[in-house]
């Protein structure tokens, strides 16, 4: 299974298939294949393995298209992408610079204003989830549009959260 997966703002392909004696060969970008064993735990916990390493505790929250991983140390949103959608939207000039929380949660701070100018990968948003905050990045160069959440404000996985226009 072939997925495009985008976590903050990058895009990676991420290729996924049975391997021989149980497990997973995944190939990140094309690169070197890895080899992942495991199974699910409790709830959405997951024990993954890559080779030979001891498994890992991970948490895996899924809401639609948008995922999110935390392991003991670190945290991860991201959404599966269908190509045949990312391609109408940028084709049509669609949301390309809108920023979605891949995850329930609480925004912290909001750095920008609308009007301010901004580069690819700036900060535009903090959410808190799961007792750790996610710094959302600008998805273009551009100049900020709209400003849709406050800090203090709860926020549902999706919910749009500033505007950026290239």
């Amino acid at each position: 299974m072939k997925l495009d997966v985008q976590l903050g703002g990058v895009t990676r392909t991420i290729d996924v298939i049975d391997a021989p004696g149980g497990g997973w060969q995944v190939v990140v970008d094309g690169g070197a294949p890895r080899r992942i064993t495991g199974r699910r735990w409790r709830g959405t916990t997951w024990r993954l393995a890559e080779g030979e390493a001891a498994p890992r505790r991970l948490d895996v929250a899924l809401d639609g298209r948008r995922v999110f991983v935390r392991d003991a140390a670190h945290g991860f949103g991201g959404e599966v992408v269908d190509a045949r959608d990312r391609a109408l939207a940028l084709g049509s000039g669609g949301s390309a610079g809108a920023v979605h929380t891949p995850m329930p949660g609480a925004v912290v701070r909001v750095p920008v204003v609308v009007g301010q100018v901004v580069r690819k990968g700036d900060v535009v948003v903090v959410v808190e989830a799961m007792k750790m905050e996610n710094e959302l990045r600008a998805p273009v160069d551009g100049e900020v549009t709209e400003v849709a959440v406050a800090a203090g404000q709860a926020v549902e996985a999706g919910a749009l959260l500033v505007v950026v226009t290239a």
